[in-house]
């Protein structure tokens, strides 16, 4: 088995707008080439698991024949565990960030045995037991994992100690680290000569890469290093392409926001996410305005895939057709804002205008009475909203929602004339391509240049930022309760062009030819001494 090679970019086909285009042939096309000339599928392994990103993408992946795995590690958080996006329940799972999945009857879903969460090192042997077909010894450390997550999320004593105790043995290893480097060689200093190197190419004058930013990363590598090689294309999320980055394994790195600030913070978060992505042969960009943060960072054009946000546009048709029943009243206008209530703060990254959008509709409100709003009652600015419905006069013609699941969500949709998205940033993410995908109007902020660049189409939306605006898009939805522009029908359009899950596949392919050219990929084995 031969390790892949590092190797610069190479072009995929002429640009667009400085963005490398697709090839004459298409992703789908390559890669029915890859299979037949390997005699197998091609492997992926997905580093990191923020808001469920790496699972959604193995998982349609997977619907492509492609052979994804995911590596999530100690990511516990509700949004980052397939339950979440596949399982039935009901219940209180205790804290989000700790999930207490034991406690619940999750009518018998199981997760799926590419994906792994829990202790590092578990997961990383379980997955390589599964991708050298070692089925017995996969199902065994599936069992330990299993029992590592219960014990270190159940609300007990002795949990809240194990939490505390892997915070601290954390802290005692990078203590270590930092000891031996002490009395090391010039090796360490080799490497992060390297390092900085990739850092420096920002043109941004911001502080060089330092040892301390890889510590919590380098400290943890070794049972990464090995399972590297079991995969052709090692996509990591957010940061964690530091794993690979001091491996030395080439790899793409992958944005959900991470881009937009971070990198252009002068602090070790900042470094160690500038360094990831210079570094990285390939970088797939998910937020449209996150382009321009791209390129300001230094990211070269032929490196760059706008790549939508991963999610299975089928789940939301065949939704959409077993519920017919569920449509819009007919004797009021009903309009659902589920996003998170955060306004008050300036961060860019967090902040979705919700205060806009309640004084719009407190002005519109004033003209039809057949006018109501939903909105789900979460977010860091929650109370300062109810407040700024209280004194707009709006309790009557408001309706708090509890925080819902995906298919109770979806009904809301679909109960709806139009979903409301935000109205600061210009971009968007699963409210709007949901709400579209559903067939439903939306009304959100975005840039149409850059949308239409990112997707080669601008989505059909109602385009909105400031309050006269957002009452201007409430109007006409208002006007036409029946959607006799076809609005919705258009979005629906859109999505499945534009926004598929097979077009995601498809445009991850092309970006994984560009990164394999010139390298050979690994050979089929089935035993851990093979490899």
């Amino acid at each position: 088995m031969t390790r892949l090679q590092e190797k610069g970019p190479t072009a995929m086909g002429t640009a667009i707008d400085g963005i490398s285009s697709a090839p004459q042939d298409d992703g789908f096309d390559w890669y029915s080439s890859f299979r037949g000339r390997h005699g197998r599928p091609l492997r992926v392994l997905h580093v990191g698991n923020i808001a469920n990103n790496a699972f959604n993408n193995a998982r349609i992946q997977r619907q492509h024949g492609i052979d994804a795995y995911v590596l999530a590690y100690e990511n516990y958080h509700i949004m980052a565990c397939p339950e979440w996006e596949e399982a039935n329940f009901d219940g209180d799972l205790g804290d989000p960030f700790f999930p207490n999945w034991s406690s619940l009857d999750l009518k018998g879903y199981l997760r799926p045995g590419w994906f792994a969460s829990g202790p590092l090192e578990l997961c990383c042997a379980m997955i390589e037991a599964e991708v050298t077909g070692q089925e017995v010894l996969a199902e065994q450390l599936r069992h330990s994992l299993d029992r590592a997550r219960r014990r270190v999320s159940s609300q007990t004593a002795y949990a809240r100690a194990v939490r505390y105790g892997q915070r601290a043995k954390r802290f005692a290893r990078r203590s270590a680290l930092g000891a031996l480097r002490a009395f090391s060689g010039g090796d360490q200093k080799v490497e992060l000569a390297r390092l900085a190197v990739i850092s420096e190419q920002a043109p941004v004058q911001l502080s060089p890469l330092r040892e301390s930013d890889l510590a919590s990363y380098r400290a943890r590598l070794a049972p990464l290093i090995r399972l590297f090689d079991h995969f052709d294309v090692i996509q990591a999320y957010s940061t964690d392409g530091a794993w690979p980055l001091l491996a030395h394994h080439p790899y793409l790195a992958y944005e959900h926001g991470t881009l937009r600030a971070i990198p252009f913070q002068d602090d070790s978060l900042g470094r160690l996410a500038r360094t990831v992505f210079l570094g990285a042969q390939h970088v797939l960009v998910t937020n449209i305005d996150c382009l321009s943060a791209a390129r300001r960072l230094g990211i070269p054009s032929s490196r760059i895939t706008p790549l939508p946000h991963a999610f299975d546009d089928k789940k939301l048709v065949e939704f959409k057709k077993a519920n017919p029943a569920i449509r819009p009243p007919d004797d009021r206008i009903l309009f659902f804002h589920p996003a998170r209530h955060d306004w008050l703060d300036a961060d860019p990254s967090l902040v979705k205008g919700n205060d806009r959008l309640i004084r719009a509709f407190a002005t519109v409100a004033r003209e039809d009475s057949r006018l109501r709003l939903a909105m789900i009652a979460w977010g860091r600015d929650l109370q300062a909203s109810r407040e700024l419905v209280r004194s707009l006069g709006l309790e009557g013609r408001v309706q708090w929602m509890d925080p819902m699941r995906k298919p109770q969500l979806w009904q809301a949709y679909l109960s709806s004339h139009a979903v409301l998205d935000q109205f600061v940033l210009p971009s968007f993410g699963g409210i709007t391509f949901e709400a579209l995908a559903l067939g439903r109007p939306v009304i959100t902020h975005i840039d149409s240049g850059s949308a239409a660049e990112f997707f080669s189409q601008s989505p059909p939306v109602l385009q909105a930022s400031s309050d006269n605006e957002i009452a201007v898009a409430l109007r006409r939805i208002a006007s036409d309760p029946g959607d006799m522009q076809q609005l919705g029908e258009a979005g629906a359009t859109w999505i499945q062009r534009l926004h598929s899950a097979k077009r995601i596949v498809e445009l991850q392919l092309r970006a994984y030819r560009q990164y394999l050219a010139g390298s050979q990929p690994i050979e089929p084995s089935t035993s851990r001494e093979e490899l």
